[in-house]
């Protein structure tokens, strides 16, 4: 451009050789446009040519990254889960030995328990076993002793009849003798204070069998055994043996404890007689 201004500004009376020189240049600018259009269009198609082989090249290189990457995460799962699998064996085996000690030991307190029961149940079969046998025992007790009550609730009825019967018969000692000798019994020997009560309630006069006929001052019951001095129920001053003819004894004062009396055997009196038991 800067041409043309200068052969425009020197030659600018030739008019149509300017305009020709216009129209040269501007033809030469058009095929230099061209040819710059050209020189850029081949410029263009380099680039573009090597930009859709980088563009693959990349989607090939990001296929392989990511199939690594796949592969490292599927490496890596697998590591996991191998791992786990280990652990999990491991502390399935750590569980087992667990449940294994502690059956061990129920086992052991359950046999500890058992042989303790085992025990008790011996102990328990023994004192059942002295219990029955206790029981067979007080049984038998028990029937002996039913036996002698019925035997003993005879004999008392038995001597009730014989008292109430000789309530107001008179004798003297060896025919009261006699009388309770052919009914099986004898005069009535006093061994006890509570006997002595017994036959003052009655509250008569009446023979005893005590005498002192073989031996005089030697008192003696009818079955032959001395007077016991814990059991001597002899009044004030008794016995006296008065005239010398006292050798038979006689409930006289019922009213006091110690009630017994010598008299005279000829005298005619109540009797009490006694079963005694063997």
């Amino acid at each position: 451009m800067d041409e043309i201004d200068i052969y425009a500004n020197v030659e600018e009376p030739l008019g149509g050789h300017i305009k020709w020189k216009r129209e040269m240049n501007r033809s030469s600018n058009i095929y230099e446009n061209k040819d710059v259009s050209y020189a850029v269009e081949q410029n263009r198609v380099g680039p573009a040519l090597s930009g859709v082989a980088g563009s693959k090249t990349v989607k090939t290189i990001s296929y392989r990254a990511a199939a690594v990457i796949l592969g490292l995460l599927c490496l890596l799962l697998l590591v996991g889960l191998i791992t786990l699998g280990f652990l999990h064996k491991d502390r399935t085996e750590l569980e087992m030995e667990m449940e294994m000690v502690q059956l061990q030991t129920s086992h052991k307190n359950l046999t500890k328990e058992n042989d303790q029961l085992q025990t008790s149940f011996k102990n328990l079969t023994k004192e059942n076993d002295q219990l029955q046998t206790s029981f067979k025992n007080l049984t038998k007790e028990n029937d002996q002793l039913q036996t002698s009550y019925s035997i003993l609730t005879k004999d008392r009825d038995q001597l009730q009849k014989i008292l109430e019967n000789r309530t107001n018969e008179q004798n003297n000692p060896q025919e009261s003798r006699n009388d309770c000798q052919q009914r099986g019994v004898d005069l009535v020997i006093i061994n006890s204070a509570k006997e002595q009560d017994f036959i003052r309630s009655w509250r008569k006069r009446m023979w005893i069998g005590l005498n002192d006929r073989e031996v005089e001052g030697t008192w003696r019951w009818v079955d032959g055994t001395p007077v016991l001095t814990a059991t001597r129920f002899w009044g004030t001053s008794e016995p006296n043996d008065a005239k010398g003819t006292e050798d038979c004894a006689e409930i006289y004062n019922y009213e006091s404890q110690n009630s017994w009396n010598d008299a005279p055997c000829e005298i005619q009196k109540h009797w009490i007689c006694e079963l005694r038991l063997k």
